[in-house]
């Protein structure tokens, strides 16, 4: 298995840009979740003082 990961000096390279593929993708992922709570909230927020507004 070892040999495998270290078949020469190009795996440190590949390995490294799986990991920051792998990270960026996470940030991604969790960034769009944080930003789409945020907005349902805003907009939650938004209708609701509309509706009290037509009242």
């Amino acid at each position: 298995m070892m040999d495998f990961l270290l078949f020469d000096k190009y795996t440190t390279y590949i390995w490294v840009s799986y990991l920051l593929t792998f990270a960026m993708v996470a940030f991604l992922f969790i960034s769009a979740k944080v930003n789409r709570t945020r907005v349902i909230t805003q907009l939650r927020i938004k209708y609701i003082r509309g509706r009290n507004d037509n009242d």
